[in-house]
């Protein structure tokens, strides 16, 4: 399982921050958000940037590789929320967070050239959860997971996306956010992911005037959320 990280808009702020300031909020951010992968298991595998890339199950794999992914992203995302809190503080904007996670067969070994080696993984499914944390920006949304994730940890709520084509994939793609744990989640957020559920059915039966009725309702109750404003247009 791939896990890929990456800070929306911090070339903007960079623009604003001496190289001083940004090589010490990066610092603190990557440890942060490194912390929660070793935390759960995972293993850093490279940072590009305010990017980091991660794994569960090499060089060791365990049954339990897709759960502790999702959870880490979820922490990741909890992280994020405390990291702002001691920004603001600082007079630093908010940072945002976008996480993609596919779980798939790989390629894992030393790979380079012939005076570097690292050890990493390679191949579509590292490809897709790159492209699953590009998308969280276009939905609005901090996690994306695919399919293949979400089949093989079940023991959170989900919230079913889209089905979208991603870029150099010819198949469309099931996507997902994870909510919380199962047992944690509380009851208002389960009625809307009903709700939104419901309105997707009706949008996938051409049902308009059911599916505009139930988006509406749900964008009065958070009118700033990204998802809702999509399927409305849609």
């Amino acid at each position: 399982t791939v896990l890929f990280s990456d800070v929306r808009d911090f070339t903007t702020l960079s623009e604003s921050r001496s190289p001083q300031e940004i090589v010490s909020l990066l610092n603190v951010l990557l440890t942060r958000m490194s912390r929660v992968v070793e935390a759960n298991g995972g293993v850093v595998d490279k940072y590009v940037g305010d990017s980091i890339m991660a794994i569960f199950g090499a060089p060791l794999s365990g049954r339990d590789d897709p759960v502790r992914a999702v959870r880490t992203a979820l922490d990741m995302a909890k992280a994020m929320a405390a990291l702002n809190d001691e920004l603001r503080r600082d007079g630093v904007p908010p940072l945002a967070i976008g996480i993609g996670v596919n779980t798939a067969e790989v390629v894992a070994g030393n790979m380079g050239s012939t005076t570097r080696l690292n050890y990493t993984v390679i191949g579509d499914g590292v490809n897709l959860a790159s492209r699953l944390e590009g998308l969280t920006r276009m939905y609005g949304v901090p996690i994306l997971v695919s399919e293949s994730t979400k089949s093989q940890a079940p023991g959170f709520l989900y919230r079913e996306i889209d089905t979208a084509r991603v870029k150099g994939k010819t198949k469309t793609v099931t996507l997902y956010q994870p909510l919380g744990e199962g047992g944690e989640v509380d009851a208002d957020t389960r009625s809307r992911l009903d709700a939104f559920h419901d309105a997707l059915a009706d949008l996938r039966r051409r049902d308009w005037p059911s599916a505009r009725e139930g988006v509406r309702a749900l964008l009065a109750l958070a009118p700033g959320e990204r998802l809702y404003s999509l399927y409305l247009e849609r």
